[in-house]
């Protein structure tokens, strides 16, 4: 029998149909050479007679088990905890556990936020996201927001990991990378109505909530220390008390009175406020409705932002950088009508722009596109 030959022929035979789709087959190969050699050649004779194709029709079914383990291990469908069982005399590699690599984690953290959004069906995140779920019952079958039914998900969990509580975040266990991540999705109707994800990077743990309206949070949770909380740090755009009061009564009345004698600066901190709350209705309530401007319905506004969680995201994610970064806020007025705000970074960046357009009744509202 000459195996060289036999292997070959059945390597180009499977590179063209059954193993199209793995960048390398070499590994594949030495694992069946080795299962060959131990057979002997006296059993051999009864296969080698049939065509390389079916014997790789028969190989391939057997090494199964392989090639799904490789092409699944950055799946959220199937996260494994190990890519291969230690030998006998081979140390456990904590590192070779999904809940151990950061990158991995973010991956699939990427990935669930691409794939989910509200509105979905149990039955589609259930094709999306097919890792064991729980049914949790801690929280009485019914929430203030109209939430029906809760599920909960350890992903990358190790084995015999069990979440102590749904309505805390398991902060400990995933800093002991006992687990990567874990999901709470909230129900209303059978359909998707919110979802958080708390996950590890490094040294510290992450909270990711996608709202019912579309708007999104992400952001590392304080662990406190000593039982004090890290007090949140100074920013350009922190609302003064009567500030405060003015946001929340335009918040709930959308009374443009409210906005009577107020700057283009002013009623801007207003809309960055509005942003960061996820106000969609003050949000776009702060845009100019005069006639001639060309404007979405309020009701395809807060539908399309339903649609589009990573642009969500990425707004929060510029939303945030900007709260950080930002040194100064710095007005052009360009007309009786029309004003800029610009804002300054501390590291340089290039200036934002947002563009000011005062209405008919003299208040000052946000262009349509207002960033520049």
């Amino acid at each position: 029998m000459n195996l060289d030959k036999w292997l070959v022929e059945f390597k180009e035979t499977a590179d063209r149909t059954l193993l199209r789709g793995m960048d390398d087959t070499t590994g594949l190969e030495e694992r069946i050479r080795m299962n060959i050699e131990k057979k002997g050649k006296k059993r051999f004779r009864f296969i080698y007679p049939v065509s390389a194709a079916l014997v790789a029709v028969a190989l391939v079914i057997g090494f199964t088990p392989y090639l799904l383990q490789k092409e699944s291990t950055t799946s959220i469908h199937s996260p494994n905890g190990t890519s291969a069982e230690p030998g006998t005399n081979q140390k456990p590699d904590p590192k070779a556990h999904s809940a151990s690599d950061d990158q991995v984690i973010m991956e699939t953290v990427d990935e669930i936020v691409g794939a989910l959004r509200v509105g979905l069906t149990q039955e589609q995140i259930k094709e999306k996201i097919s890792v064991p779920y729980t049914v949790v019952e801690d929280y009485g079958g019914s929430g203030d927001d109209g939430t029906e039914e809760y599920w909960g998900f350890s992903i990358f969990a190790k084995e015999g990991y069990q979440r102590k509580d749904w309505t805390m975040i398991e902060t400990e266990a995933l800093l002991k990378r006992d687990v990567g991540l874990e999901m709470l999705v909230g129900w209303k109707d059978k359909k998707l109505h919110w979802y958080t994800i708390s996950y590890v990077q490094g040294k510290e743990v992450y909270l990711f909530k996608l709202n019912s309206n579309g708007t999104v949070n992400e952001d590392v949770i304080d662990v406190p220390k000593d039982g004090i909380q890290t007090p949140p740090a100074p920013s350009i755009f922190d609302l003064k008390p009567e500030e405060e009061d003015r946001f929340y009564n335009y918040m709930y009345e959308k009374k443009d009175d409210l906005l009577r004698g107020l700057s283009p600066i002013d009623v801007w901190k207003l809309y960055v406020k509005a942003q960061q709350e996820g106000q969609l209705e003050m949000q776009y309530a702060l845009h100019i409705e005069d006639d001639g401007f060309e404007k979405p319905t309020p009701e395809q506004y807060l539908e399309d932002r339903k649609k589009d969680p990573i642009g969500a995201r990425n707004s929060w994610k510029q939303l945030k950088k900007m709260r950080e970064l930002a040194s100064d806020i710095t007005l052009e007025q360009t007309s009786d009508k029309e004003a800029v705000v610009w804002v300054t970074f501390k590291d340089n960046r290039d200036k934002v722009a947002y563009k000011m357009l005062k209405n008919k009744q003299g208040f000052w509202k946000l262009s349509w596109m207002a960033r520049q």
